[in-house]
């Protein structure tokens, strides 16, 4: 856990604001197959780039922001190894990465949380696809050796939306097993017509998030993904 610290201790070094677009493509460009029944979704434009006016921005912190948000890399989190990110429909992606604390703490303080938010965007019914496929994935994990990983039902945003939690052993940071109340995780996942926000809450070393920080920041995410792709 002292290394992950230490790598978004780095990633949260930046403090300047992002400019728009600085997200670019990493997918692979369409490929056609012949005799492919066409999409049931009417056909949008895939953006060469993510704004940061996209993703969530200080002011969507539950409390309040460590920093300013920073671009990062990331992955989607596995739920027993099963595939939901429809990668070959992917027409571009990108990542950020925003660290919160509470309200009453100082400038500088131990973050209450890291929080990775992906977008990505699809083309034709492949984001409609990831969200059956994601759900279909954490419902048969249930258990993922220690890890127990629950459906948590729509938090009410977007065009569809999932909250997904997971349970782990309490650790110290050191990583060693300790007694007390399971760690927790959220993660908020919405879907905006073409556009997925997958929005993870990992709080810190030990310290596990909070389910109502993960709504919030879902919610927002949410909005930020309407107003830009309408």
């Amino acid at each position: 856990m002292t290394g992950l610290a230490a790598a978004l201790l780095v990633a949260g070094c930046a403090t300047s604001e992002p400019t728009e677009p600085f997200y670019t493509s990493s997918a692979a460009p369409a490929t056609t197959t012949a005799g492919a029944a066409p999409s049931s979704s009417k056909a949008r434009s895939i953006p060469k780039a993510i704004p940061a006016s996209a993703f969530l921005q200080v002011s969507d912190a539950p409390e309040k922001a460590r920093q300013k948000p920073a671009r990062a890399d990331h992955d989607l989190p596995a739920f027993c190894g099963k595939s939901y990110e429809q990668k070959d429909r992917i027409g571009v992606r990108a990542t950020q990465l925003l660290l919160i604390q509470s309200k009453g703490e100082s400038e500088g303080s131990t973050p209450k949380s890291a929080v990775y938010e992906d977008v990505l965007v699809y083309r034709g019914d492949g984001a409609k696809e990831f969200m059956t496929d994601l759900r279909a994935a954490v419902k048969n994990c249930a258990s993922d050796e220690d890890d127990k990983n629950f459906l948590r039902g729509s938090i009410e945003a977007g065009d569809d939306s999932e909250l997904i939690e997971q349970s782990t052993p309490a650790t110290d940071d050191a990583g060693e097993p300790v007694q007390g109340q399971p760690s927790r995780l959220f993660w908020a996942v919405v879907r905006h017509a073409d556009t997925i926000a997958f929005v993870s809450n990992t709080g810190w070393e030990s310290s596990g998030a909070e389910k109502a920080d993960t709504v919030k920041l879902g919610t927002r995410a949410a909005a930020r993904v309407k107003e830009w792709r309408g």
